[in-house]
Order: structure tokens, then sequence, then C-alpha cells
């Protein structure tokens, strides 16, 4: 009787860890602008779970971010290549969350479809494509692109996760 009790406290225990987990990890990976993330997968078939990455990891859903190089918005692009991307596209780079997560979207997926995997792309896509290829060519990369990389990937399973 005594060993069914520690069982049922011990299962007990697990139960409340994984449900805790899993409105911790809801509070912090947010599932914000779903209507927009899943067309811009759906429009460049890239993953939800992708889209939604890079989105954490730029800007922490801050519409409002700007980095010290001064990309902008929920993506974090450059101005230049925001209007670049715009033009290719016919997306009107309006600011609004929509267009920022098109825009960066379907830059994504022209890095990934430009390196041919997602590491490279994702290097490419914060560094910036020309860093990339000096890389390739036996260069050290910075520091902090391939933290960024690491924390896309380690939130891409997050989000399966959730």
């Amino acid at each position: 009787m005594a060993k069914n009790l520690v069982k049922s406290i011990i299962l007990s225990a697990v139960i409340l860890v994984i449900t805790a987990s899993y409105f911790f990890g809801l509070s912090i990976f947010s599932f914000k602008y779903a209507d927009e993330v899943s067309l811009a997968s759906k429009r460049y078939t890239l993953p939800e779970q992708l889209i939604r990455s890079v989105i954490l990891v730029e800007s922490g859903y801050d519409e409002g971010a700007v980095s010290r190089a001064g990309a902008e918005g929920l993506m974090q692009m450059m101005p230049t290549t925001r209007a670049w991307m715009s033009e290719i596209t016919g997306i009107t780079a309006d600011r609004s969350p929509k267009s920022e997560i098109l825009l960066g979207s379907a830059y994504l997926r022209y890095l990934l479809d430009l390196t041919g995997n997602l590491t490279d792309a994702l290097m490419s896509y914060n560094a910036g494509y020309t860093n990339l290829q000096k890389w390739k060519e036996g260069g050290t990369p910075f520091p902090e692109t391939l933290t960024y990389v690491k924390r896309v990937f380690f939130a891409m399973n997050i989000y399966r996760l959730l």
C-alpha cells in the first residue's frame, strides 16, 4: 500500500512539473501573430516554428525593436533589406506585423534557397551573406552569430513541443 502511495505521489509530481513547464513555456514562447505567421509559412514554405523562433530570438516579439546595427521590427530587418524584399515581393513595407513577418519570411526563404541549408541561411540572416562567404573561405564566424543560430534551433525545438 505504501508503495502505491509513493508511486502516486511521484506520478502526480511528474504531471505537475510537465504542466507547469508547458504553461511556463507558453509564457515565454509566444504564439502572437498566429494568422500572419501561418500566412508566411504557407506562402514561403517555411515551418511556423522557424518563423516564430526567428521572431523570438530577433526581437522577443517587440514590434518596435531596433538593434545596435539599425535592424528594425519583429524580424529585425535592415531598412535596405526590407525595401529590397518589398520591391521583389510587391509587399508594402508599412512596418505592420503582417508586412514585417511576410518580408522577413521572404528573405529567410531567399537565403535558404541561396545557401541550401538552414544553418547557413540563419547565419546569413544574422550577419549577412557576405560574412557567410568569408567564413566559408576559412574565416571565423562571429561568436554572436553562432549563439544566434543555436538559440533559433533551441526555440524551434521548444515550439515543436508546445
